[in-house]
């Protein structure tokens, strides 16, 4: 167990390099500069753009600056913005929260309405319910969530406004509870419907299958109710597939938030992600793509070792190294 979880923390650690590398290398190969970002007085003049690209390092070579950055992440700095010299972190950490929240919401909305849909698809395979499940997940999952996030704001922004934020009104969930889910409540569900909907098809088609096993005929052919049927057999066999899915779609919901966040002006990771590319803003944008990526594959990582952990056929043969 401890060989398997050392070599996926550093397969993680690999992956991330390779990926913050290759975004330090893409954002500096774009056209612009952030200087160009920093209004007209200062893009204009020369002299002042030289002075801050001096002070911020800009002008040195592209090996160096890489080398510099790397250096710094090993120290636990994350640089300071290119645009108001505010530290990465501190900004980071002020957003992150925000994003987390929205996507914890967005899994609730998925996972359980998400599994108790798949089941009773299931279970009446067939029938009208099934059916139903089956075009409602397919409508949920084919939705843009950009489009329809729009589309939510129109609608329920005229009839009912005190569901969504004002223009820099929003309220964090220390302050007032109650407020700040009243407006979170609607992205939440914006982003996780097609969470919904995959979650929903994945345990559908994992509990059809479980349920054409010997070991769920055997248990119908006993005498077991149906319901213990489906609890104790089939969802124990249906249980890794859909947990595979279900971690892929938890780590989209918790990453994948850009679109909808923008829309309803909330001020978490995709917004600061959308400004930092806006503004190129190198450090800020960077800093983000290194805690996005870090999250997804640590949650890909728990998912993997909770599989090896339920399902024994995952494992290598012999010693499970």
């Amino acid at each position: 167990m401890i060989p398997y979880l050392l070599r996926r923390v550093l397969a993680l650690a690999v992956t991330v390099l390779l990926a913050l590398t290759m975004m330090f290398f893409l954002l500096h190969a774009s056209p612009g500069s952030p200087v160009d970002s920093m209004g007209a007085q200062v893009a204009a003049d020369p002299e002042a753009r030289e002075a801050i690209s001096e002070a911020q390092g800009l002008d040195r070579p592209l090996l160096e600056q890489y080398g510099d950055y790397l250096g710094g992440l090993v120290r636990g700095d994350l640089g300071t913005s290119v645009y108001d010299g505010s530290s990465v972190a501190s900004t980071i950490a002020a957003a992150a929260p925000v994003s987390a929240e929205l996507g914890i919401l967005a899994i609730t909305v998925t996972i359980v309405p998400g599994l108790a849909a798949g089941v009773i698809a299931a279970r009446r395979h067939g029938r009208a319910a099934d059916g139903a499940v089956r075009v409602i997940t397919l409508l949920a999952v084919s939705v843009p969530s950009y489009w329809l996030a729009v589309l939510c704001l129109i609608w329920v922004g005229e009839r009912y406004p005190d569901l969504l934020p004002n223009a820099g009104g929003f309220i964090p969930f220390s302050e007032d509870p109650v407020a700040n889910l009243q407006v979170m409540i609607l992205p939440a569900v914006v982003v996780g419907l097609s969470g919904f909907a995959i979650v929903a098809r994945s345990v559908r088609t994992a509990l059809l299958d479980a349920y054409g096993t010997d070991e769920v005929r055997f248990g119908r052919a006993s005498g077991l109710p149906e319901c213990d049927v489906t609890r104790r057999l089939a969802l124990r066999r249906a249980a890794p597939p859909s947990l595979a899915v279900a971690g892929l779609v938890v780590g989209g919901l918790l990453t994948g938030t850009v679109l909808v966040e923008n829309v309803f002006q909330i001020p978490g990771m995709g917004s600061l992600m959308v400004t930092a590319f806006t503004r190129d803003d190198y450090p800020l944008a960077l800093g983000c793509a290194l805690v996005t990526a870090i999250v997804l594959l640590s949650v890909n990582l728990v998912v993997d070792v909770v599989l090896h952990l339920l399902d024994p056929r995952t494992r290598p043969a012999g010693r499970w190294r």
